[in-house]
């Protein structure tokens, strides 16, 4: 009886690893949510990313973030593997991803 519960309980381990897998992993970063802000994601969504922060950067910050993304962002970038810019560590999810070409067609 106990191996069978045993191997049920490894079963139902290797199940959720194997679902959690596929899911997106997001690191919440002032850089993230700044990029986010100044590429003009939906204020909804800006809030919740800041509860998750457990911050809303300030505007001075933000500012200088945008500096940075503009000097060295092409203006036709498609975020290619989720990159906010070229040789950027924050990697956006592709729901994120979604939203900020969403926002870039609304500029337009």
């Amino acid at each position: 009886m106990k191996k069978v519960l045993i191997g049920a309980m490894l079963s139902a381990i290797a199940f959720s690893a194997t679902a959690n897998a596929d899911e997106e992993e997001v690191v919440y970063s002032t850089e993230a949510f700044c990029m986010l802000q100044n590429d003009g994601a939906p204020d909804n969504y800006l809030k919740a990313y800041a509860e998750k922060l457990g911050d809303t950067p300030s505007k001075k910050t933000c500012k200088a973030f945008r500096k940075v993304v503009e000097s060295s962002r092409p203006s036709d970038w498609d975020y290619p593997g989720g990159r906010a810019y070229p040789g950027s560590i924050i990697k956006f999810s592709q729901h994120q991803v979604e939203i900020l070409k969403a926002a870039k067609k609304k500029k337009k």
